[in-house]
């Protein structure tokens, strides 16, 4: 709740109040979003990869600011950044920080720490780090590694992993894919689509089929790529 209530900034859902019930079971109370997940919303307005990027700026901002206030979401994905529609422009929302954790500070006398070999966080978004168990923390780097998997989805309409291989992977085959296996670039992930999934895909973007895997070729997949670095 300290570390909610701490951040100010448009594109993340306010808390309203805290506190704890007789019972002494702690709770807060956060502004309603009444929004659709992102990529969802993305795919239902059709736009293109130009406006899916000037929607992605927002959110950056949103996480930029929480890291600021010293507070790591951990698990962004679609379902946690909900879009809602203010005068006619779509508005993004961040929201549950339900699994933040404060970095270099102490938000409270019994600031609680994840507990040892638990894995906390969503496979298909999930960092290196945080698949890894080991005693090093997550950072804010862990945070911008997940933007960089919604980028890829916002861009491709597939993660850099495939859900299907991951659910039938093992525990430990899941980590090791995460932390070891190198993703396509966005562009060469659109190039190996069949012409049935690639004509969806380039017309949810409004885009020619031929043209989409160029426009992503050069800084996009860069900064895609750059952000899914394993170190």
């Amino acid at each position: 709740r300290q570390a909610l209530a701490m951040m100010d900034h448009p594109n993340i859902a306010r808390v309203l109040d805290g506190g704890v019930t007789d019972e002494g079971r702690p709770y807060f109370a956060m502004e309603y979003v009444k929004g659709v997940p992102l990529i969802e919303y993305c795919d239902n307005a059709k736009l293109t990869v130009r406006e899916r990027l000037e929607l992605f700026v927002p959110i950056c901002k949103a996480v930029q600011h929480a890291h600021q206030k010293g507070v790591i979401h951990r698990d962004l994905k679609p379902s946690n950044i909900l879009v809602c529609l203010y005068d006619g422009k779509p508005v993004p929302k961040v929201i549950d920080f339900g699994l933040a954790k404060a970095i270099h500070q102490s938000l409270t006398d019994k600031t609680l720490y994840t507990s040892h070999g638990m894995m906390v966080g969503t496979p298909l978004y999930m960092s290196p780090e945080q698949a890894s168990l080991s005693a090093v923390d997550v950072d804010t780097r862990s945070d911008v590694y997940s933007l960089g998997v919604l980028l890829y989805e916002l861009l491709t309409g597939h993660t850099p992993f495939d859900s299907d291989t991951l659910n039938a992977a093992g525990f430990d085959e899941m980590r090791r894919i995460i932390r070891e296996d190198e993703p396509p670039k966005p562009s060469a992930m659109i190039s190996t689509l069949n012409a049935e999934a690639l004509s969806t895909i380039s017309q949810l973007r409004g885009s020619d089929p031929r043209k989409l895997s160029e426009s992503l070729t050069g800084e996009l997949d860069w900064l895609v790529m750059k952000a899914l670095e394993k170190d």
